[in-house]
């Protein structure tokens, strides 16, 4: 085993790659760089596919939120619509109108506020 060839100035610069052992070698490395590309991609495309499977989910979760929102309201407005059907049909009419607060003030507090 000869380590004499092995030295910093032809790691400096660059004879050591063209020694016969690194030669020899030299498909194994080109495969296992492919290899490591490959893996460094996938890795890539799997957080994106994640980062974009998580935004899917709050989308979906809102918007099934918004759907119940919906539903109650259209039940809501079924069921007012049934028992105004109801009423009209005894002969009862419905108000178009907000409903008005009336306030009742005593005698005795009207005075008092007065002075």
């Amino acid at each position: 085993m000869k380590l004499k060839h092995f030295s910093i100035s032809n790691i400096l610069n660059g004879k050591f790659l063209v020694g016969k052992r690194v030669l020899s070698l030299l498909p194994v490395i080109i495969v296992a760089v492919v290899l490591i590309s490959i893996y460094i991609n996938f890795r890539y495309s799997i957080e994106r596919n994640i980062k974009e499977i998580n935004k899917l989910e709050k989308e979906v979760e809102y918007l099934n939120k918004k759907h119940s929102e919906q539903k109650a309201d259209y039940q809501k407005q079924t069921q007012m619509l049934e028992l105004e059907k109801i009423l009209i049909a005894r002969g009862i009419k419905i108000s178009k109108e907000e409903p008005k607060q009336v306030i009742l003030i005593k005698k005795d507090t009207a005075q008092n506020i007065s002075k």
